[in-house]
């Protein structure tokens, strides 16, 4: 056997020399890529090289032995074999032996024999198949990493991985973009292989550009406040939270309403936060009683309405919300989103509660989020300032003011700050 190893740019390339030159009946034994030296190594350009083999001479052919009879022979004796006399008995039983044997032999006959050398055959097609596709593979990376970074000329390769990150992230492509542009004309030349500055050029980056509300300014009059968002997303957890900031760090005089009288628990959870908390509370069922209960707590610093959870897919009821919030005549409605939801379903939450002009949003639920890009790309396309990070059950410990450095460092690192 002839054993040759031949390299090429492809496997197919590799595999024509092979066969050129050991002939058509040459089988490949192994394949595998292999760095191109030379000046062209740093841009990944690879080789494939493949091992062939080849029998020079086929062995011959043994010689039948004298004793061997083909299936034909069998059967033809058979069929010119001279009628036996009825006495006989052995004679009769060879006869019948011939007739099994050529039974036999006919059907072995009728399934075509495999060729000795056809499951090596296949064995050597299926290695270069999974070669070729391997090579395929390779080619569809390169245009993948092309595509992606087709919004920029030569990027260093820690500009690469930045704009690669943030789309992991789930960051929307065009603020990716917009992102790493940034970045990359604010960081010095010389920084630019810095993985370190680069990484605090992009916090910078990206806390700059998140709209945090910060804190309230004082104010003389009441402000009323009002809670509004899906179902499930805790508005009533961080309503009492906020209840709780405003009463104890404080030192403010704080009122609650409670319009949430279609969940069951949901006064009840609030009733005994409010009587632990030495917090009055008044409990409304329709709109039209919304301006006496505000009116009530007319003399307090804060009064924080809660709301019935709504899907954003609910109009009528949404419509009936905005009532509540109108005659609330609220200075701050806060929209709460959780961290856990996707981009599609937050840009049609937005979208459909936008019919309450929410003033600022809450992120509820973030230590439970495995990314924070749709919650980057919600502000970013709303700008809409946001006032509260919140995440577990604790009151009033599990929240804080938003913070566009703390955001920028979830954001970029991915996972929740306190982690």
């Amino acid at each position: 056997m002839r054993i040759k190893k031949f390299t090429a740019a492809s496997i197919k390339e590799a595999t024509a020399q092979m066969k050129e030159e050991l002939g058509a009946d040459a089988i490949v034994l192994n394949t595998r890529r292999v760095p191109k030296s030379g000046l062209m190594k740093p841009l990944g350009k690879e080789q494939f090289e493949i091992t062939g083999a080849v029998d020079e001479q086929p062995a011959p052919r043994p010689a039948e032995p004298p004793q061997t009879y083909s299936r034909r022979s069998v059967r033809q004796a058979y069929q010119s074999a001279p009628a036996l006399p009825e006495p006989h008995a052995e004679a009769e039983t060879a006869v019948e032996g011939l007739r099994t044997l050529a039974r036999r032999f006919e059907r072995e006959e009728e399934a075509p024999a495999p060729r000795p050398s056809q499951s090596l055959r296949d064995a050597s097609d299926i290695i270069q198949l999974k070669a070729e596709v391997e090579d395929m593979k390779s080619v569809l990376m390169q245009l993948t990493h092309q595509l992606k970074y087709k919004h920029f000329g030569e990027l260093p390769e820690t500009l690469k991985n930045v704009y690669l990150n943030l789309l992991q992230q789930d960051v929307d492509e065009r603020y990716a973009v917009t992102l790493t542009n940034s970045v990359l004309k604010r960081i010095h030349p010389q920084e630019q292989e810095n993985a370190t500055a680069v990484e605090q050029t992009v916090l910078q980056t990206i806390a700059s550009g998140f709209p945090a509300a910060g804190t309230a300014a004082p104010s003389k009059k009441t402000r009323v406040v009002v809670l509004v968002g899906p179902t499930g997303v805790g508005k009533t957890t961080t309503i009492a939270k906020l209840a709780a900031i405003e009463k104890l760090a404080h030192g403010k005089s704080v009122g609650l309403i409670s319009c949430d009288t279609y969940r069951i628990g949901a006064i009840e959870q609030l009733k005994t936060f409010a009587v632990i908390a030495e917090i009055p509370m008044q409990v409304v069922y329709r709109a039209a009683d919304v301006p006496a209960a505000v009116k009530k707590f007319q003399k307090h610093d804060v009064i924080f309405i809660d709301t019935v959870g709504r899907s954003q897919k609910a109009k009528k009821e949404l419509a009936e919300l905005k009532k509540i919030v109108q005659s609330a005549k609220a200075d701050e409605v806060h929209l709460v989103l959780s961290a856990q939801t996707n981009d599609a379903t937050l840009n049609e939450i937005v979208d459909k509660f936008s019919l309450l002009e929410p003033t600022h949003l809450i992120f509820s639920k973030m230590d439970e989020a495995a990314i924070f890009g749709p919650l980057y790309n919600i502000a970013q396309r709303t700008k809409i300032p946001v006032s509260f990070f919140a995440t577990g059950q604790a009151v009033p410990d599990d929240i804080s003011v938003s913070d566009g450095m703390t955001f920028a460092k979830m954001l970029y690192q991915g996972r929740y700050a306190n982690a």
